[in-house]
């Protein structure tokens, strides 16, 4: 075999060595499509939650939550069984859902531009805003914060990867100055709440859903300064999830028309 020859042969496989790698690489980044006939196909809808006494938590033998109860109503809307996921961390519950690994994520997820760029909303459930938690004015071990103009120096801890990081953020440009911010690994924004009311930390800052209905718990909690005005609040699917999308919107304006029925029933 000559010289010529044996340079052609490694040529040949180094270009057959790099077209496998791009092959491999292409599969990896794949990401899944999966849509309403996939799904009820598969016969299971995968559905990922956060663990919270609002959402998902089980008691005793039992699970409870108003987004669970909602999944449920899902659930016998589309006659197909779900499977449950359960995730804190916004981010990953998106990746997640990106990947293939769920179909849905069922919290209430701030509405905004930022993530619209990651995940399709589906109609509105709720509305919320995000409010400043901290002890009550005439609790002397931190000082009480009324605007949001006193909170750079002051260390304020999120639920990592909460979508209130960005509002955090914008906020930071609104006043000219920049914000201590400390994302806990680990917790959710009831935990953080009640770690306020201990003195284990000075300021939290979560849903006023969230918040209000523990200030009932917790009688030392403040929760009056607003750190963003209302938003909307949906679930979320895949973009490519388009089939899906409308029938979960299908199924969110039934459930609405049933409760404005019963509504008007009661009056």
């Amino acid at each position: 075999m000559t010289k010529k020859t044996k340079i052609f042969i490694l040529m040949a496989l180094f270009v057959v060595g790099l077209t496998i790698l791009a092959i491999v690489k292409k599969g990896e980044n794949a990401v899944l499509t999966r849509d309403y006939d996939d799904i009820r196909n598969d016969s299971v809808l995968h559905v990922v939650m956060e663990y919270m006494s609002d959402s998902y938590v089980r008691v005793d033998d039992t699970i409870v939550g108003e987004q669970y109860e909602l999944v449920q109503s899902l659930s016998d809307y589309l006659k197909i069984p779900v499977e449950i996921h359960l995730e804190n961390d916004l981010t990953k519950s998106i990746d997640g859902l990106n990947e293939g690994k769920y179909d849905l994520i069922a919290r209430r997820i701030p509405v905004t531009t930022e993530l619209r760029e990651d995940i399709a909303f589906t109609d509105n459930l709720s509305l919320d805003k995000q409010v400043l938690v901290q002890r009550i004015r005439r609790d002397t071990t931190s000082k009480f914060i009324s605007s949001q103009l006193e909170l750079p120096d002051k260390k304020i801890f999120v639920v990592k990867s909460s979508p209130v990081l960005q509002r955090l953020k914008n906020l930071e440009t609104e006043i000219g100055d920049t914000l201590c911010i400390e994302q806990m690994s680990d917790y959710n924004a009831e935990q953080l709440v009640m770690l306020v009311s201990s003195g284990d930390i000075d300021y939290a800052v979560c849903d006023y859903g969230t918040a209000s209905r523990l200030t009932k718990q917790y009688k030392n909690i403040d929760i009056s300064t607003n750190i963003s005005f209302s938003q909307l609040q949906a679930w979320a699917v895949r973009q490519d999830a388009v089939v899906l999308l409308d029938t979960i919107n299908a199924w969110i304006h039934y459930i609405q028309k049933h409760l404005i029925r019963k509504t008007k029933k009661r009056s």
